[in-house]
């Protein structure tokens, strides 16, 4: 993997249940042998809040439950060149952070092909 440096910003309505989800996540990746020399930052923050931390993130990742403003938050991702997009639905209700992780991970490798 040719990446040196991910950060994970995930958006949500308030961050409880979002929240979950980044200590998951953390967790994986600090058992991968393939992400133990990658500089990881994972975090969760209200939509509200986008604007404030957005800048400071490799890729943004939408918590299925405010997808309805998912048009709003890619105009704000599109703005400063950020990929974005919704968490799988399935993987979010099952806590599944290896594959949100990974796609965190594709999605970091696509916007470095650009």
């Amino acid at each position: 993997m040719n990446i040196d440096r991910l950060y994970i910003l995930l958006v949500c309505n308030l961050g409880a249940s979002t929240g979950v989800m980044v200590t998951k996540m953390k967790e994986i990746a600090v058992k991968s042998e393939k992400l133990k020399n990658v500089d990881i930052r994972i975090e969760a923050h209200p939509a509200g809040e986008i604007q404030e931390y957005i800048e400071d993130f490799d890729v943004i990742m939408v918590g299925p439950q405010i997808k309805h403003k998912f048009a709003e938050l890619k105009k704000l991702a599109d703005e400063v060149e950020k990929p974005i997009q919704v968490i799988d639905t399935q993987d979010y209700g099952t806590v599944n952070g290896g594959n949100i992780l990974k796609d965190a991970i594709i999605m970091k490798l696509e916007s470095a092909e650009k």
